[in-house]
This record gives C-alpha cells, sequence and structure tokens, in this order.
C-alpha cells in the first residue's frame, strides 16, 4: 500500500513538471475537434459493445492516442498550432463521457423506443402491460408501428435513415431530456465532491494512468517509447493479438490463448459443488494488468470474497437452495438465497455512507458555503450553482415522472437510490480502479419491491417506472459518472479552467446522448431491429402479476451487506494491515469478477514478488509494463473492430471480456 501511494505521488510530481498555465477559459479548437471527431467514437461505442464493457473504454483511449500521435508531428512542425496538454485532456474527456452515454445506457433506451410497437403483435404483455402505459413523447404508440416498419426490417441505406429521421426528433429529444437531467445531477455532484476526492482524500485514480501517459505523450513531455519496459510489453502483447486475430481467418496459424483458458465448474461435474456455476479461468492481460495500479489489499480482497461468494453457492446448494445455483445465483430480481443483489446494495449503501463520513468536515464547508454564496478558489463551480443544479434536476425528473404517470414517490426514491449508488462507485473506482464494475440485475427497482413489496404497487406506475428508468437498472458498466470524475482530475493536474471544463462535459453528454440515438436508429434501417423489450416486459410482469409483502429476509440481506462494509471499514481503521478491503466484498457480491478474478491472482502474485524482492523501482517497471501491455490490446483491438465494423460484423478476434460471437465467447 505504502508502495503504490510513492508510485503514484511520484507519477503525479512527473506529470506536473513543466506543464502549461491553464487557459482563462476552454480551448475552442479542440472543444470543436472533439465534436468533429465525435460521430467516429459514438459509432465506434455504439456498433462495438464488446470494446466498452469494462472501466477503460477503448474507443476514447484510441482516438486520443491518435491524436497525440498527429499532435506530436504538428509540434515538429510549429509548436505554436500544436494542441496543449490540457487542450488533450479536454479531447478525452469529452470523448470519454459522450462515449459513456452512448455505449451502455443509449443501447438501452433507443432499441426499447419502437420495440414495443413493433412486435406487440406476437407479445401479449407488450400489448396488456406495455404499450397501455406508454408515454407517446418517449415511446413509439401502437398505431404508429406501420411508420417503422422499414425500421424493423432493415436492408436500406444512409439517405434513407435521414429522409425517415423526422419521424424519431421527439423521441431522441425527450429521452436526451431524461438521460441528461441524470447525468446532470451526477456532474453537478462530482463538482461538488471533487475537491475532496481529489485533494484532500487524494485517491488514487488507478483507471487514468495510461489517458494521462497519452497525453502527456501527445504534449511531448512523457516520451513513452524510450522506455524499454513500455516498448517491449508493447511488442510482444500487441505481436500475441495480433497472431490471435490473424488466427481466426487461418485457424492453421498457432493461437496463444490469453483471453479464456478453461472452466473451474468442469472440476467440480456433481453437486453441490457444481452450483458455482460457469467459472470461467481466463487472463485477459489489459484488465489484469490494472491490477499493478490497485492497491495490493483491494487485489486480495477481490479474489477472497469472490471464493466467498462461491462457496456461499455451494453452501446455500447444498442445504436446499437449489436456486443459488448458476451463474448469476440468488434469483436476479426475485429475492432468493444467498441474496447476492441485497447483498451488493447494502455494501454500496455501506460505502456512500462511509464516504460521506469521511467527508464530513468537508460537507460542513460545502454547506456554508451553499448558504453563504463563497465560491471555490480553483476556477471551479461555485458550490451554490452545483447544489442548486442538483436540487434542479432531481425536482425536473420528478416533475418528469408525474407528469408521466409515476407516483412521485416512486420516481423520488428511484432517483435518490440510483445517486447514492452512484456516489459509491464513483468514489470506488477513484480510489481503488477495478478493471470492470459489473453489476447484473441491480438497480433501484430492486430495492423497492424488496422494501414496499409489489401488493400495494399500481400495475400502471409500475409499468412506466420499469420502463422509463430501465437504464438506470441495467448492468453499470460505462456508468457516466466515473467517467466524468476522472475527467475532471485529469484536468486539475493540467490546471484547467474547471467551470469551462463543466460545461465541455455537459455538452458532451448531450451530444453523446443525440449520436447514440442516431446510430442505433440508423444502424436500424440498415440491419433491422430486433426485439428487445423481454427484459422490461418480464419485470413489470413478474412485479404486477405476483403480489408480495415487503421482503423481510431480502431486507435483512441489505443489512447484512451495509453492516459488512461498515464492519470492515471501521476494523481497516483500527488495525493497520488489516487485508479485507470493503470494496472486494461489495464488487465480488455481484457478477463481474468471474471474467477477471485469474488474471487478478497472478497480478497479485507478481505483485507481491516484485514488491518484497525489488521495492518502488520494482513496482515503477512494472507500472510501464501494464501501460505497455494495454496500449498494445488496445492498438491490436483497434485493428480487429474496424475490420468488423467495415465488413458486415465479421466476428474477428477480439481481447475483450466478450467475443464478436457471444458474451461467453
Amino acid at each position: 500500500m505504502a508502495n503504490f501511494s510513492k508510485t503514484a505521488d511520484s507519477l503525479e510530481t512527473t506529470l506536473s513538471e513543466g506543464r502549461p498555465q491553464g487557459r482563462g477559459w476552454i480551448s475552442l479548437r479542440v472543444t470543436l475537434l472533439a465534436l468533429l471527431l465525435a460521430p467516429l467514437t459514438a459509432y465506434w461505442t455504439a456498433d462495438q459493445v464488446v470494446d466498452v464493457i469494462f472501466s477503460l473504454m477503448i474507443p476514447p483511449v484510441i482516438m486520443t492516442f491518435v491524436v497525440a500521435i498527429i499532435n506530436l508531428g504538428v509540434r515538429k512542425i510549429s509548436r505554436r498550432w500544436a494542441l496543449t496538454e490540457g487542450e488533450l485532456i479536454i479531447f478525452y474527456g469529452m470523448h470519454t463521457v459522450l462515449g459513456a452515454i452512448c455505449a451502455e445506457w443509449m443501447n438501452i433506451v433507443n432499441p426499447h423506443i419502437a420495440t414495443y410497437a413493433l412486435y406487440a403483435s406476437s407479445n401479449s404483455d407488450y400489448r396488456n402491460k406495455i404499450l397501455p402505459y406508454i408515454t407517446t413523447w418517449l415511446f413509439v404508440p401502437y398505431q404508429d408501428a406501420d411508420k417503422f416498419k422499414d425500421y424493423r426490417d432493415g436492408g436500406h441505406g444512409f439517405h434513407y435513415f435521414l429522409t425517415h429521421l423526422h419521424l424519431w426528433w421527439s423521441y431522441v429529444l425527450g429521452w436526451t431530456l431524461i438521460v441528461g437531467l441524470v447525468g446532470f445531477a451526477m456532474l453537478c455532484i462530482n463538482s461538488l465532491m471533487r475537491d475532496e476526492w481529489t485533494n484532500r482524500e487524494k485517491l488514487a485514480f488507478p483507471i487514468i494512468q495510461l489517458p494521462l501517459a497519452v497525453v502527456q505523450m501527445g504534449a511531448g513531455r512523457l516520451p513513452l517509447w524510450k522506455n524499454r519496459y513500455f516498448t517491449g510489453a508493447f511488442l510482444i502483447m500487441f505481436a500475441i493479438d495480433i497472431i490471435n486475430g490473424f488466427h481466426q481467418f487461418y485457424p492453421n496459424l498457432p493461437l496463444i490463448n490469453v483471453r479464456f483458458i478453461g472452466d473451474l465448474q468442469q472440476l467440480f461435474p456433481n453437486p453441490p459443488f457444481n452450483a458455482i456455476g460457469w467459472t470461467p479461468i481466463g487472463i485477459f492481460p489489459y484488465m489484469a494488468v490494472i491490477g499493478f495500479f490497485m492497491p495490493t489489499d483491494l487485489l486480495f480482497s477481490c479474489i477472497f470474497f469472490f471464493f466467498l461468494r462461491k462457496a456461499l453457492q455451494v453452501f446455500t446448494y447444498a442445504i436446499g437452495y437449489t436456486q443459488s445455483a448458476g451463474v448469476f445465483g440468488g434469483g436476479g430480481l426475485v429475492p432468493s438465497p444467498p441474496y447476492f443483489s441485497e447483498q451488493s446494495w447494502g455494501a454500496f449503501i455501506g460505502l456512500f455512507v462511509m464516504a460521506i463520513w469521511v467527508a464530513r468536515g468537508y460537507l460542513r464547508e460545502v454547506w456554508q458555503q451553499i448558504l453563504h454564496g463563497h465560491p471555490p478558489g480553483d476556477r471551479g463551480v461555485p458550490h451554490r450553482v452545483a447544489f442548486a443544479g442538483l436540487v434542479l434536476s432531481v425536482v425536473a425528473l420528478c416533475v418528469i415522472g408525474v407528469d408521466i404517470g409515476i407516483p412521485l414517490w416512486m420516481t423520488f426514491v428511484t432517483i435518490v437510490l440510483f445517486l447514492i449508488f452512484s456516489v459509491a462507485l464513483t468514489r470506488m473506482r477513484a480510489q481503488v480502479g477495478p478493471p470492470s464494475h459489473e453489476m447484473a440485475f441491480m438497480g433501484p427497482n430492486q430495492m423497492i419491491v424488496d422494501f414496499a413489496g409489489t401488493q400495494n404497487l399500481p400495475e400502471a406506475g409500475v409499468s412506466r417506472m420499469v420502463n422509463t428508468f430501465f437504464f438506470l437498472n441495467r448492468i453499470h458498466r460505462t456508468h457516466p459518472m466515473p467517467h466524468q470524475l476522472e475527467a475532471m482530475k485529469m484536468g486539475e493536474r493540467a490546471r484547467i479552467n474547471q467551470r469551462a471544463l463543466f460545461i465541455a462535459i455537459l455538452l458532451a453528454m448531450v451530444v453523446g446522448s443525440i449520436l447514440g440515438h442516431l446510430i442505433y436508429i440508423y444502424r436500424g434501417y440498415v440491419w433491422g431491429a430486433g426485439d428487445v423489450g423481454g427484459d422490461v416486459s418480464g419485470t413489470v410482469s413478474s412485479f404486477t402479476t405476483k403480489h408480495q409483502p415487503p421482503n423481510i429476509v431480502a431486507i435483512l440481506f441489505v443489512l447484512i451487506g451495509f453492516c459488512v462494509v461498515l464492519l470492515l471499514d471501521f476494523i481497516r481503521f483500527q488495525v493497520p494491515g488489516f487485508p479485507f478491503h470493503p470494496v472486494g466484498y461489495a464488487l465480488a457480491m455481484n457478477f463481474g469478477l468471474d471474467y477477471f478474478w485469474f488474471g487478478l491472482l497472478i497480478v497479485y502474485l507478481i505483485k507481491l514478488f516484485v514488491e518484497k524482492y525489488y521495492g518502488l523501482k520494482g513496482h515503477d517497471k512494472l507500472h510501464q509494463v501494464a501501460l505497455g501491455i494495454i496500449l498494445a490490446e488496445f492498438c491490436a483491438e483497434t485493428i480487429w473492430a474496424v475490420y468488423s465494423m467495415t465488413h458486415n460484423h465479421f466476428a474477428t478476434y477480439s481481447v475483450s471480456i466478450n467475443g464478436r460471437l457471444g458474451w461467453n465467447q
């Protein structure tokens, strides 16, 4: 832990040396450049989902890398015309935020706009439980389905898409309003908490290490290629991924498997031990080496609690709760032992409470600044303005919810619970930088049903709530709030005007939403739009047909998860060197670590060895190796992604935790 902190401080010093003073306002040229190239990042994130299902998304990193390489050439001709470090950070910040919006959120929101009307004839739940309650400025009504049949069937080109775009604008703008308000609320929270998390607590921000190195390289102050550890790791990893990619075309070529290499469940074919479900043994180098930037105790905790979760599945299966078996275990939206979703929710609420407790002194100062209007001294957004923006966003979302027909309390609880989860997730990623934070079946819907039951919930309200806020209840792999904060942190290092960066991020969210909609609509007209509403209709049907009281056992497990986090944090404060980190528990109780636990185990053992025998110098070399491996995998993935996009979605090789032929390929 100490070595990691020293390394982070050393990197901070290195990156700070000779950096330019921030400008009074945002650079217009880099903003225009970011907007000009935004469609490329947006299309990539929408079309190649496998490249954006982890914390450090590939498209914004590679787009920034390409701009940085070109910028190096421009610097040799005229430094006046070259982009500064701060401008490159603005470019990356805008693209990572718009990519986050365009990826999972638009992937969920846009296909649902028309799917119920288009497929109502073959789905009774659509006809009886969804369409009677839809809002016509968010979803296509059944009587307008004929206007969108060409979108469903596909086979059309870009010009056809343009001539039919007028059918979609009301839906695009309506959803951009809702998504923009949620994103704006998170941005205001980040603005309020930025100084606490970046300067007072000095969180490490492991995920931004490669983007920072790229922009430093582009600004001419960090010659990555002159470091032999970086270059060697890059060349070896790039060669492996290129060979593996050609193996996809020519099976006679060798395959150097660094992805899925086995399944632990195969060693336990009989019950109750086979209840662990699919447990892949995979390396995934680009995800594993992020562990070199993570605290050692978190690495250990992730692995320990991952196996604890598997042990809980075996135990509950052995005592008769067979629904605990499988990949996810615990029943998903139907609470059942061992209640992993409930434990995860309790853990994240505990992380939120601890974050507030640690920042209590700072929050008292912020509240005084809100009351008296004292502005921050670093050209940041005044706390009074940020707080007003947060309140207005929540109020506006509640007004929209009531207008749609969702009971006020359901809308308010949904938004507040999601923001609590978002704050905990954002601080977690800033503190320890998990390679992925996939939280399957976890959302406010689960908590509302657990605590309020379904017996007294109106069918219309449930249908509208689930349908409207489904994007807040999905899987959270590209949650925008951590990307916002990471852009702010990078901006601090380059002394960028935080008010200007705030506006740039807000602009990126709006652009990301609009571009995401347009791209998914275009892909529908070209490839056709399938029926994607099964998850929503299934959830609505479950909530409205199974009238159940509040689930006392599920509530108990929420409290257990909450107490485990508080207990672990209390012990960590009292016992230096205590190996169990509460974040490891929060991450491991839900599916996500399953993909790369083995890679983290390898990295953990390497890290222990290097720290013991080579100290800080060895740790710095691991840092360079990690940067080389991640960038090499991203560059190789770019080649195969571009080939796939330009050759009718040919299933090329992928470095991702999902393959182009399937999620577990």
